[in-house]
């Protein structure tokens, strides 16, 4: 435990020496960021107003509570302080009354005067009015909280979170597996895989204490993930269940890196091809018809990429999680076992 302590340590500071470290560190958050700015906005799911409910042009009350209904109201005193609302950033309707003509004045921001559209408050001007005047008249305007059947399997989290999390979980693996293959490498070139023959270090700790850091960092972007993109609601054991091959799978991409690549820039070469690679299958099993899923089947990624989507969009159940965990787990092992002697010869090791 000693020795694995000291190599978990060892490998974080020279991690952050080269700045491996600091770039698994960074990178993913930037990419959480990114995904975090494409998820829809708390307001965008319902209308914004902006009225004066002050002096001349004080919208009704009675209209202001039926607005009030169907988004977020927002009060100002005077025509230039709406009209500078108006201006800023944000989608919103402008509602006021005009005490000269008689009538009222509903704005859409940035729209030319050419424009025809009823704005959604016209619209219910229009409905008060003949509710006062023609009460026998059926509402104009109404809204339904019912699903279409054939959106009733639709889930409410967005896309972007869903399928976003389980890429941005699978990115970190190859980020993971791509930093792994690098220090292997380096290891190599300065001679510490022989070292090993003759320390009290057997291989397995090494490496095992060279993959912590890289695990860590993986459970912890996960979690992180989770809540960034507001899917804090899921299932977080089953997440981390598929997070486990999910990085086994890393980890035989990075020792299949560091053994093959003789130097840091074929290294860098065979993980790009393999990162290609990867990302091809999620293209692949996030644009195929699910007919034609059965051409992805031979790669762990795509196991782990499909029981992700499950847990996110929350239909996944234990044994769904499980079994597809453990094909994924097996797929990676099944390839380590495949690639062994080549791997092992590469790393300079007798096996």
């Amino acid at each position: 435990m000693k020795q694995l302590w000291r190599i978990f340590l060892f490998d974080i500071r020279m991690s952050f020496k080269n700045f491996m470290g600091a770039y698994l560190l960074i990178i993913p958050m930037v990419i959480l960021l990114i995904l975090r700015s494409f998820l829809p906005a708390v307001d965008s799911s319902s209308a914004n107003f902006a009225v004066i409910n002050e002096g001349p042009n004080a919208v009704d009350r009675e209209l202001i509570a039926t607005l009030d209904e169907i988004g977020d109201v927002s009060f100002y005193s005077t025509i230039e302080e709406l009209e500078d609302r108006m201006a800023a950033i944000g989608e919103i309707e402008g509602l006021y009354w005009d005490p000269v003509a008689g009538q009222y004045v509903s704005l859409v921001e940035k729209t030319g005067e050419d424009n025809e559209l009823f704005t959604l408050a016209a619209r219910y001007i229009r409905q008060q009015y003949l509710g006062d005047n023609y009460p026998e008249l059926p509402r104009m305007v109404s809204f339904s909280a019912a699903v279409p059947p054939e959106l009733s399997d639709r889930t409410e989290i967005s896309p972007v979170a869903t399928m976003g999390g389980s890429l941005f979980i699978v990115f970190i693996s190859i980020m993971t597996a791509f930093m792994m293959g690098l220090a292997i490498v380096e290891d190599k070139d300065q001679g510490t895989i022989l070292a090993l023959r003759i320390s009290p270090v057997s291989s397995s700790d090494y490496y095992i204490g060279r993959s912590l850091f890289p695990f860590l960092v993986t459970i912890a972007y996960s979690i992180i993930g989770v809540f960034m993109l507001g899917l804090a609601g899921i299932n977080i054991m089953q997440m981390l269940t598929v997070v486990i091959p999910s990085f086994a799978t890393a980890m035989v991409l990075g020792l299949f890196i560091g053994g093959m690549g003789k130097n840091e820039i074929e290294a860098m070469g065979i993980g790009k091809v393999s990162a290609m690679l990867f990302m091809f299958v999620l293209v692949a099993a996030a644009l195929l018809p699910d007919n034609w899923h059965w051409t992805l089947w031979w790669m762990p990624v795509y196991w782990i990429f499909d029981a992700l989507e499950e847990v996110f969009i929350q239909q996944a159940d234990w044994f769904s999680v499980g079994w597809k965990s453990l094909l994924a787990l097996a797929l990676a092992g099944g390839y380590f076992l495949l690639l062994r002697k080549r791997i092992v010869r590469g790393l300079g090791a007798t096996e």
